[in-house]
């Protein structure tokens, strides 16, 4: 761990590279870049085929290790991850990729010694209320939620996802705090937007929904103190997000919200409630019935 343990200077850094691997020949060089071509191409199972290939013929050099964890954190194959990263640091130390990846992949596999280890070494240090944003995406459109973030590989969702993301309120997923996919544009702030790498752990929560007929702004945001009380999750999935994409294709994507106190819900809102139980939120619902005098129907659970 030469890398973080201790800084060197370029010249150092050279000697050190030197020491540890040994410089393909020109039959590799092509190998590898046929592999990289295939990579590129979106043929998963070529490019793995020749990265292992090269690997048999010069198992001393760490760049096909490091481009295999790649490959297999995109395909959320973890054990497969933790072992290319593994064996890409041990051959290139300085490689902060592969200890990335490394890290991503012990904490998915819950390897804890490593992962703190590692994200200790990159000077994360966990601070409470940490926010982020997350992108669902599934039936051919996308979700954005907001998230705290637990580490740089696990965050845990704080809004309810709409049901066909097979996402809950409070569920820990992971992903990968270096990868920045757009921005979620909130009171004139950016905050960041990550794409999700899979479930972690899944939460107890249930997720029901009902139409709140005609509320005023006010009536809603009682009801989302009613739920903030009692330890529910409040979302009202008639507030949608629209996407900004940029005028250079190169610049990450921007996301809109509408924030629900601008919001007018003439003809009803679609309110999604999260709780445990559904005697929890009977109660929640039957005590906003009497405080705003409004009404409710189609209450529904969510599998």
């Amino acid at each position: 761990m030469a890398f973080f343990e201790k800084k060197l200077n370029f010249g150092e850094r050279l000697c050190l590279r030197d020491v540890k691997m040994e410089f393909p020949n020109d039959n590799i060089q092509q190998l590898f870049k046929a592999a990289e071509n295939y990579e590129r191409s979106s043929d998963v199972y070529n490019a793995v085929k020749l990265f292992k290939k090269i690997i048999r013929l010069q198992p001393d050099w760490a760049p096909p290790y490091a481009r295999l964890a790649g490959l297999y954190k995109s395909r959320q194959d973890w054990k497969a991850t933790l072992h290319y990263s593994k064996k890409a640091v041990a051959l290139d130390s300085l490689d902060q990729d592969s200890w990335w990846t490394l890290g991503i992949a012990a904490t998915a596999l819950k390897k804890w010694r490593i992962g703190r280890s590692v994200w200790t070494k990159f000077g994360w240090t966990a601070k409470p209320k940490t926010l982020g944003c997350l992108r669902l995406q599934y039936d051919n459109r996308f979700e954005i939620v907001w998230m705290q973030m637990l580490d740089p590989a696990r965050g845990m969702i704080l809004n309810i996802p709409h049901p066909a993301s097979d996402r809950r309120y409070r569920d820990v997923v992971l992903f990968d705090r270096r990868n920045v996919v757009g921005h979620n544009i909130y009171n004139k702030r950016k905050v960041p937007v990550y794409d999700e790498l899979g479930e972690f752990k899944r939460s107890l929560f249930q997720v029901f929904s009902c139409v709140l007929h005609d509320p005023a702004p006010d009536d809603v945001k009682a009801l989302e103190i009613i739920c903030n009380n009692n330890g529910l999750g409040f979302e009202i999935w008639s507030n949608a997000t629209s996407e900004l994409l940029p005028a250079n294709r190169k610049d990450p994507p921007e996301f809109y919200g509408p924030q629900w106190l601008e919001q007018s819900y003439k003809g009803g809102a679609l309110a999604a409630i999260a709780a445990q139980h559904e005697a929890e939120v009977l109660h929640a619902l039957n005590s906003w019935q009497i405080i705003t005098l409004k009404n409710y129907s189609g209450l529904e659970r969510h599998q």
